[in-house]
């Protein structure tokens, strides 16, 4: 009995040992905690500072280059001003020195201006219905030309088809002389095994009739021969009908070629014309070309403009990406300070729980030592070293006054109902804070076992079971 009590003692301050040392691990990872929170909390103060540098800074070069861009627009927009009123200047000179002139001019211009009117008008309505004329022969041509180019495909569809004909004839040829070699290789076999069978017949001393093999000899050539026949027959045909279909149709795709050449010069006639009665037409498309030119001149200046507008903007955009990206990073840090504060918290509350743990533990060692029976001989010195032992452990570890306190009572015994309800008391909590954490249950199975006097093989199958 005493050697039980004395194990579970030892049991019981082991526990209480593994107990210190989480605590000792949780004050550890709690400093570190601390430690990591406020480097977390300097580094954001830092970053913060110089995001807000880095702000200030891209504020000043946003305003700067809107500064700057409205100066260039504004010197632009002068410019062009100032440009287009000289130029609505000049031109008005010019229109008032014409205006002058022509009306100087106009008694002795407008007979001749009224004639080669006349005779520009009946030069355009001759040149318009010479190129009606062009332009209809034109499509009429082409029109031939496509119904000719539809025919020569079609010719050329159809020779493509009567040549793979051809060459399925040319297979089909090679497959009957094929069958030629093989019935020639047959009446030769023919003849062979008659031969044969012939010399067996007259070493076996079979006699035969020399008009029945004679006859039988003759119906096989015959019918060999009529193979034959009938095979050349179909061959010749074959070779006949591809000659034949092959001349015709090279002759038409001759025809056909000839008459594409012809179209063809036709068409580069026609086109020669129409270059010829277009070149008239090219003088005015100069004209209209260079006041094109100009008016491109004076867009490619806006463009010129809008492109540095556009570049601005541009700037602008990535300014507030990079905005954007710090704020990003702000958040993110603080983020990882929440989650660093929240593991303080959990660590501090573990800490809590440990101490708890500690306590109960401390009181339960105290109960045990106060009921253990003593005992006689070698078993009490021990068990009272032991006690001193694991008390003065108790008292240096525990800094609360509950823990001193149990360490002056443990010299006074108590009455035995206030043990039993001391006892319930501290098993209820320790049952209740062990199933409240899964990964604490096999520390619970200890407990229980020290408490309810547990063999090794039952406390071995319990831990194994959970």
């Amino acid at each position: 009995m005493t050697k039980d009590e004395e194990d579970k003692r030892m049991k019981a301050i082991s526990l209480l040992k593994t107990v210190r040392q989480k605590l000792t691990k949780a004050e550890k990872d709690r400093d570190d905690a601390v430690k990591e929170a406020s480097a977390l909390r300097e580094k954001e103060r830092a970053e913060r500072v110089r995001e807000e540098s880095e702000k200030l800074r891209h504020q000043s070069e946003i305003d700067s280059l809107n500064a700057e861009r409205d100066r260039a627009v504004t010197g632009l927009k002068a410019q062009f001003d100032k440009e287009l009123a000289a130029v609505k200047e000049r031109h008005e000179k010019e229109l008032g020195a014409l205006r002058s002139e022509l009306e100087l001019d106009a008694v002795t211009v407008k007979a001749v201006f009224d004639k080669e009117i006349s005779n520009k008008n009946f030069r355009i309505t001759q040149l318009e219905n010479s190129l009606n004329s062009v332009v209809r022969d034109k499509n009429s041509f082409f029109e031939q030309v496509q119904i000719r180019q539809a025919e020569v495909e079609s010719s050329q569809a159809h020779l493509e088809s009567l040549q793979s004909q051809n060459t399925e004839l040319q297979h089909q040829l090679r497959e009957q002389g094929d069958q030629i070699v093989l019935l020639n290789e047959e009446l030769l076999e023919a003849r062979r095994e008659f031969e044969s069978s012939s010399s067996l017949s007259r070493n076996s001393a079979i006699a035969t009739s020399s008009e029945d093999t004679a006859q039988l000899l003759t119906s096989v050539e015959i019918k060999y021969e009529a193979k034959l026949t009938e095979l050349k027959r179909v061959l010749n045909n074959t070779e006949k009908e591809r000659n034949e279909s092959d001349a015709e149709w090279s002759r038409k795709l001759r025809e056909k070629n000839k008459e594409v050449e012809r179209l063809s010069s036709l068409l580069g006639t026609a086109t020669q014309s129409k270059a010829q009665d277009h070149g008239l037409v090219e003088n005015l498309k100069v004209e209209i070309a260079n006041l094109q030119q100009q008016i491109e001149a004076s867009q490619n200046e806006i463009s010129g403009l809008r492109t540095q507008i556009m570049q601005l903007k541009d700037n602008e955009t990535t300014f507030t990406a990079r905005e954007t990206e710090v704020e990003t990073k702000a958040k993110v840090l603080e983020q990882k300070l929440e989650e660093s504060k929240s593991r303080e918290s959990l660590l501090r509350t573990n800490n809590k729980t440990l101490r708890e743990e500690l306590r109960k533990v401390q009181s339960s060692a105290a109960l045990l030592e106060r009921q253990r029976n003593p005992g006689i001989g070698y078993w009490t010195s021990r068990s009272e070293s032991t006690a001193a032992a694991s008390s003065d452990s108790i008292n240096s570890s525990a800094s609360t006054p509950l823990g001193r306190s149990s360490s002056d009572n443990a010299h006074k015994v108590p009455a035995k109902n206030d043990e039993e309800e001391v006892n319930l008391e501290y098993l209820r909590n320790v049952i209740l804070q062990f199933l409240e954490h899964k990964e604490m249950r096999p520390n619970l199975v200890r407990v229980l076992s020290i408490i309810l006097h547990f063999t090794p093989q039952e406390t071995r199958r319990l831990v194994a079971k959970v």
